[in-house]
Parts: structure tokens; C-alpha cells; sequence
């Protein structure tokens, strides 16, 4: 018999870790100085998403399926046909209780990347930069099937006949990727891929700047270098190859040893197509290769409203905090073939609360009291997404060393 599932393991990601700026300032470089840095880091907790209720559960318990009597007849004729056939047998209901179990995706995704930037002050008032990821991804994937009573109907009905003794000697894991494969998608197995992601273009306006107060203008573009959409992988990232502009308004107040830089941010993103298996109705959760079509897609934009503290211990020494709360709308598809386009937009709407810690570590200051050998920067930022809707939970950490010459 065989089996169709309900699965996609990675679902969007927003991968805010690959920035090519981390705790947000309203500093610039002085004119005419060059500053190359190099930021290392890991993103954790993707296996780990808040539903559209906002509560936070793993992806495995999220994608599991229940293979119980009433979801086998909703997916396949076969499966119809067999619990029947039990029904007839014996009390009554014997098909309606039978159940194949919860077929248990197990996924661990991580993301490692390193992003060279190199900085330019072209003005005291204008830096640009530019940034280049290299991305490393990896997820482990495990099947498993769990919690059936098909012991109890084998030790009933095998022997009847071999078309029954198929359907309960059925391996969820292996009809799974046996369903995949005639279906013209990707083996669910480890992945461990490398690849550049997107470029990022980066440019920072200083309106103005005096002793307390500065106010800033920064317009991140995101150039899509990276991988393009997969339709065929369920367990492909799919979030890169993406054109985006991030502008952002950052203003900074200092006060004592501390400096405050409340900011707004909105992330346009530039409508593109991409080549995508759109569902049929409702029911078609897993789309055939012959719904594949080349569909025009506009991802929902997002606002983004935050604030950071900044604390002086000493010249050499800094402390950073920040909170960040993110809201995205709705993609949107659109094709030719008059398909459920609307389906691809469920759960697409998201929204996120996002916390920063972060320490800094400069020895400008003492090189230009001749007590350093190199001007240099190095921080280490932490951050996690504490609460969110249709958004997976990203814990990140990164390391940054900023040169100058």
C-alpha cells in the first residue's frame, strides 16, 4: 500500500544572523578610512518553530502525521479499499481503528557561515560596505514510526491474502520516500551543503552628529547570489536568491557612561518568480511534478521597531543590549494554470520578539595613544527570538573582528 504524508521540514527562515551589520549604531567611518571585518557565525534552534497560536514546538512533533484509518482514506484509494475489507470482518469498525502509527520527522538543522565586509568611509558623513556569506548547512533527518497497532492486525488477518499482508508489513519511513521518489521529490536524507549566500550592499548617511545626539540613515540591498528556490527538496533552506532593500532610521542619545539608539526598519522586498509545485485544492498537501509552474511571488514586507543600549566601561571595554519586535505580511503567489495559489500563503504571515546581548572589545583608543599595535574591534553578539508566530525560534551567536587602516 502505499503512503502519502503531509511534510515540509524547513519552512521560511528569516536568517536574520547574516547581516552584514549585527547590533545596530549610528557610527561611520571617518573619511577616507577602510575597515575589513570578519563575522563567524551559528544558528541554532531552527528546529524549533512558534505556530500561528504562538506556542513553541519542535519541527519534528509539527510535521509528524498521524496515520490513523481517517487520514489513510483521505490520501489513498488502496488504503480506502483495505479498511473496508477489515470493516466486514469480525465487530464492526475493525478498519476504522486501524492505524499505522505517527511517523516522527526528526530534523536537526544548523547554520554555520563566515561574511567577509569590507567598509569605506567615502565622507565623515557616508560609509558604504559590502558583504559576502558563506553559508554551511546542515540537518539530520530521521524517520521513525511510532505508537501503531498493526501487531495486532497481523496477528489477525495475514495469510488472507498477499495484497493484505503488503499493507500491514508497511514501513512508513520507506513508503514515505518511496512516495517522494514517484512523485519527482528529493530523498529525505542528511544534507550538509556549502554555498555563497546573498550579497549584501550596505549604505550609512549620517544627517547629523554633536556631542549627544547623531541620527543616521542605513539601506542594506540584498542581491539574490544565492541558492534559488527548490521545490523538489523539502528539506532544502529555500530562503536565499532573494532581492530585498532594508532601510533603516537609527538615532542615537548619549547620556553618562551610556548611549540609547532606538531604530525603525522596513524591509521591502522586490517581487520575482520562482518555479513552484502549487496545490490543486485544499487536499493536495503534496503536489504532483505536474503542477510544477513558473509563478510570479511577492514576499510579504516587514517592519522591524527596536532599541539598543550601549554602555562605556572603559575606553577599550563596551556593553551592548537590545530588543527588536519584527512584523511581516502575507506572501502573495500568483500564476496562469488557475491553481490554489492561495495555499502557498497560509502561515506565511510572522511576526517575532527578538533579544540581543553583546560585548565589545577596542583598542582604538589606546592605539592612538600609542599603547596598541593595530586598531581593531573584536565582539561577540548573542541573540534569540523569545516569542513569535509562524516564525522559527533562531538562536544566534556571531563573532566580529573589525580592522582599520
Amino acid at each position: 500500500m502505499k503512503v502519502v504524508i503531509i511534510l515540509l521540514i524547513a519552512s521560511s527562515l528569516f536568517l536574520g544572523a547574516s547581516r552584514a551589520f549585527a547590533l545596530l549604531s549610528t557610527e561611520t567611518l571617518p573619511e577616507g578610512i577602510n575597515s575589513p571585518s570578519f563575522r563567524y557565525g551559528n544558528l541554532d534552534g531552527i528546529g524549533e518553530r512558534y505556530t500561528d497560536d504562538g506556542s513553541l514546538i519542535t519541527l519534528g512533533d509539527y510535521k509528524s502525521v498521524n496515520f490513523d484509518a481517517k487520514t489513510l482514506q483521505k490520501f489513498n484509494a488502496d488504503a480506502r479499499k483495505l479498511i473496508t475489507a477489515l470493516n466486514k470482518f469480525g465487530a464492526s469498525g475493525l478498519g476504522d481503528k486501524f492505524n499505522l502509527g505517527v511517523l516522527h520527522v526528526d530534523t536537526q538543522p544548523h547554520v554555520n557561515y563566515f561574511a567577509p565586509v569590507f567598509a569605506r568611509g567615502v565622507t565623515s558623513k557616508w560609509t558604504v560596505a559590502a558583504g559576502v556569506p558563506f553559508v554551511n548547512y546542515t540537518n539530520r533527518i530521521k524517520l521513525s514510526q511510532q505508537f501503531s497497532n498493526i501487531d495486532y492486525y497481523r496477528s489477525q488477518f495475514s495469510g488472507l491474502s498477499p495484497e493484505l499482508d503488503e499493507a500491514l508489513n508497511t514501513d512508513l519511513g520507506k513508503a514515505t520516500n518511496d512516495t517522494l521518489a514517484q512523485k519527482g521529490y528529493k530523498k529525505l536524507e542528511d544534507h550538509n551543503d556549502s554555498f555563497v549566500g546573498d550579497v549584501q550592499l550596505v549604505s550609512i548617511y549620517k544627517f547629523f552628529d554633536d556631542s549627544r545626539t547623531a541620527l543616521i540613515y542605513q539601506a542594506q540591498i540584498n542581491l539574490p547570489t544565492g541558492p534559488q528556490y527548490d521545490c523538489d527538496d523539502l528539506a532544502a533552506l529555500n530562503n536565499f536568491g532573494r532581492t530585498n532593500i532594508n532601510n533603516t532610521i537609527a538615532y542615537s542619545y548619549k547620556f553618562w557612561k551610556m548611549t540609547a539608539v532606538p531604530f525603525a526598519s522596513y524591509i521591502l522586498n522586490v517581487p520575482d518568480q520562482i518555479t513552484e509545485r502549487v496545490p490543486s485544492n485544499e487536499d493536495d498537501t503534496l503536489p504532483d511534478a505536474v503542477n510544477k509552474e513558473r509563478i510570479h511571488r511577492q514576499i510579504g514586507n516587514s517592519q522591524i521597531v527596536g532599541s539598543n543600549l550601549f554602555y562605556d566601561w572603559n575606553d577599550q571595554l563596551s556593553l551592548g543590549t537590545g530588543y527588536e519586535y519584527g512584523n511581516k505580511e502575507a506572501d502573495s503567489f500568483s500564476g496562469s494554470r488557475g491553481l490554489r495559489y492561495d495555499m502557498l500563503s497560509k502561515y506565511t504571515a510572522s511576526n517575532f520578539h527578538k533579544v540581543k546581548a553583546q560585548i565589545v572589545y577596542s583598542t582604538v583608543s589606546s592605539y592612538f595613544k600609542k599603547k596598541s599595535l593595530l586598531p581593531m574591534i573584536a565582539s561577540l553578539e548573542i541573540s534569540d527570538y523569545v516569542a513569535g508566530v509562524n516564525v522559527e525560534r533562531q538562536l544566534a551567536q556571531e563573532l566580529n573582528l573589525m580592522l582599520f587602516f
